[in-house]
């Protein structure tokens, strides 16, 4: 039996769905089972608990074999708790396998403010004796669509402190296809993997993939970090205008430009280039 935290997220469904029809033995953990029965398929365990009630992870992991740790979300100290306690259950549990999305700029030196947070967490990993699998995973191009792009679509611009930085944005299906892969036979697999696209993009092409896609012009300008911080507290509560000017300065640092062929090597197939994200995204949208 796997059991998916977070199941009802974007990424966590998707895993569901993915290890579902690949024949495993699949248990959902859910805080809501009415949202739940919307979002996942018919039929499907559910184990009701969330990261903060620590009674409720331990009676949601009894007599599971495999976990999917779908990282948490919010403030980095509540993160860091979140997944502090799920790996201590997993102890208690006995799990033998965990599956855990991490990301990829997690070392000391990094300016990221959720940095720490996932360095941490690899290193209770490490630490708990539970053999596990970590994916370090690159920027999302989900991320990238709804965050940067999406919101400055009729002003044509978007301004970001991320001078000439560069991503290999790495879409969240197959995000949750690489999870799927690995949990399903996590034998084959190394302890570490990093998930990115295929192609490190700078943002001017990434402005112009978005452009294509959406038939109009549209740039990137490089700006200063407190002009964006005003732009982004106008409409984002905290911790988020902080977190991310300093991803921003994360990717200016080239943290982010690695390609990895770890997605081929565990799927057996090619991740799908943002623009092709780009394309199906906009074909699922009104014009």
């Amino acid at each position: 039996m796997i059991l998916v935290t977070g199941a009802t997220g974007h990424i966590g469904r998707a895993v569901v769905r993915r290890l579902v029809s690949l024949g495993h033995d699949v248990a959902a953990m859910v805080r809501d089972v009415e949202t739940a029965r919307l979002r996942l398929p018919s039929g499907i365990v559910m184990r009701v608990a969330d990261y903060e009630d620590v009674t409720a992870l331990g009676n949601a992991f009894a007599g599971i074999d495999g976990l999917v740790l779908i990282s948490s979300d919010g403030e980095a100290t509540t993160v860091l708790r979140h997944h502090t306690n799920a790996i201590e259950a997993a102890v208690a549990a006995n799990i033998r396998h965990v599956t855990f999305t991490s990301i990829v700029d997690n070392d000391e030196e990094s300016p990221f403010y959720f940095a720490p947070v996932y360095r941490d967490t690899e290193r209770r990993l490490a630490l708990s004796g539970v053999p596990s699998t970590i994916l370090r995973c690159g920027l999302y191009c989900d991320f990238v669509l709804d965050h940067w792009l999406e919101p400055c679509r009729t002003s044509g611009e978007f301004a970001l402190p991320a001078g000439g930085g560069r991503i290999a944005p790495i879409s969240r299906d197959d995000v949750a296809t690489a999870v799927a892969a690995v949990a399903a036979r996590p034998e084959k697999s190394c302890p570490t993997c990093t998930i990115t696209g295929d192609q490190a993009l700078d943002f001017g092409e990434i402005a112009a993939a978005y452009g294509r896609a959406i038939g109009r012009p549209f740039r990137y300008r490089s700006c200063a970090e407190d002009e964006y911080l005003a732009l982004a507290s106008s409409r984002l509560d905290d911790p988020w205008p902080h977190a991310f000017s300093t991803l921003c300065a994360s990717i200016e640092e080239a943290r982010y430009s690695r390609v990895s062929e770890d997605f081929a090597a565990i799927t057996g197939k090619e991740p799908e280039s943002f623009y092709g994200f780009l394309l199906r995204a906009a074909s699922r949208s009104p014009a």
